[in-house]
């Protein structure tokens, strides 16, 4: 067989050169992987050392499932207590329902109301936030069946002066009736 290679009759490899063409081509699929996995999860543009991309990986993964987790049980307030208390024609019965939370100078609200109730956009609620002196972070509109959900999440532009909750509530009590 030596024979044959060292003449060029024949292209066949001997058992160990297979077994290291397939141990480098694993070799270049895992590094390939890692890359893949870095580039999702690490925000900088150096490559990590493989024990600490795993680390990074797992708590990244951890503070997902937290997330989801929070998501979750504040969809399930938002909406589950209607969904649980009222057959699914009476539920617009009890909206448009608005909670208002503020922390430091941010400000969280939550709208939600029927479809057949005035038609609102997000801008004539951000417009509000910004009046009353807050910039938006995050605004969202979420339909849900026989709903809609607004999420706008806000800070004061001037923390010293912060934002009235009561103010921005009745000023979305009176664009929403």
């Amino acid at each position: 067989m030596e024979r044959e290679r060292e003449i060029g009759e024949g292209c066949s490899l001997s058992l160990r050169e297979k077994r290291n063409l397939r141990e480098k081509e694993r070799r270049m699929r895992m590094k390939d992987l890692f890359c893949l996995l870095s580039s999702h999860v690490s925000p900088t543009r150096r490559q990590l050392p493989v024990p600490q991309l795993i680390d990074q990986s797992t708590s990244y993964m951890i503070q997902l499932r937290e997330k989801v987790k929070y998501l979750e049980e504040k969809k399930k307030t938002l909406l589950g207590k209607e969904l649980w208390c009222h057959p699914e024609g009476s539920s617009s019965s009890i909206l448009p329902k608005l909670s208002i939370h503020s922390q430091g100078s941010i400000i969280e609200m939550n709208l939600i109301i029927s479809v057949n109730m005035k038609r609102l956009t997000l801008h004539e609620l951000m417009r509000v936030f910004e009046e009353e002196g807050a910039q938006v972070m995050s605004a969202n509109l979420q339909n849900l069946n026989d709903r809609t959900a607004y999420t706008i999440i806000a800070q004061a532009i001037i923390s010293r002066i912060g934002i009235d909750p009561s103010r921005i509530e009745k000023r979305v009590r009176d664009i929403i009736f």
